[in-house]
């Protein structure tokens, strides 16, 4: 089992380790990897801030404040815990494999890497767009839901980080006000309104399934650390 933006309660773990089910704890600091140990996790996902989709922080005011990069964030975080260090951030091509393991990591996890795999289903217009982006094309934004997350710089999200633009509503109130836009915007293809989430190595995405993603980033890595 998996757990983001905090950890789960001591009798939820007991319960956990009864069932002998592992738990993976996704953290962005050494501080949250710490306590995530403390609290049994069996291992912890380094969340970097190139990451897209919502922060991990566990204190959701955290997320832009302490806001750490990947390969920062793991040799700090392998010294810092015993357990295993997954890492996920910006990882999209095996060139980013071999540098996470290098940095301490003991498997990466990616995710906008698979977003323009036909089995990922997004909306085209979302996929072409992931194409096309550079690293500065992406921006931490609370305007979808309330709660932080990198997305493309699309024009809601620029628009709403306007010097005068309104303050978000409070997670998931703000999710809520936003899902008429999101709702027609996918209906549409309009990319300027969609909740298009996106890490910063969006443009590495590639357009094949999965399976060849993985083997082709297993491949290339075990090559360049040969």
């Amino acid at each position: 089992m998996s757990s983001i933006m905090g950890l789960y309660p001591a009798p939820f773990v007991a319960a956990m380790k009864a069932r002998g089910i592992a738990w993976f704890a996704t953290v962005t600091t050494a501080a949250e990897a710490r306590a995530a140990e403390r609290a049994g996790a069996d291992a912890v996902v380094a969340q970097g801030a190139e990451a897209g989709g919502h922060r991990g922080s566990f204190e959701p005011g955290d997320a832009e404040r302490a806001a750490v990069g990947l390969f920062a964030l793991v040799p700090a975080l392998a010294d810092a815990v015993s357990v295993p260090v997954v890492a996920t951030g910006g990882i999209a091509d095996a060139r980013g494999v071999a540098a996470a393991l290098t940095l301490g990591a003991s498997a990466v996890q990616i995710g906008t890497g698979f977003l323009r795999c036909p089995e990922a289903g997004i909306h085209p217009a979302w996929a072409d767009a992931l194409a096309l982006a550079a690293p500065e094309d992406t921006l931490v934004t609370r305007a979808f839901s309330g709660r932080a997350g990198r997305s493309l710089a699309n024009g809601y999200a620029r628009a709403a980080a306007a010097p005068d633009a309104p303050a978000p509503a409070p997670y998931p109130v703000q999710r809520a006000l936003t899902a008429p836009m999101r709702g027609a915007a996918q209906q549409a293809g309009d990319v300027q309104r969609m909740q298009a989430w996106a890490g910063q190595s969006a443009r590495l995405a590639a357009a094949e399934p999965a399976g060849e993603v993985v083997r082709r980033c297993w491949d290339g890595a075990r090559a360049l650390l040969g």
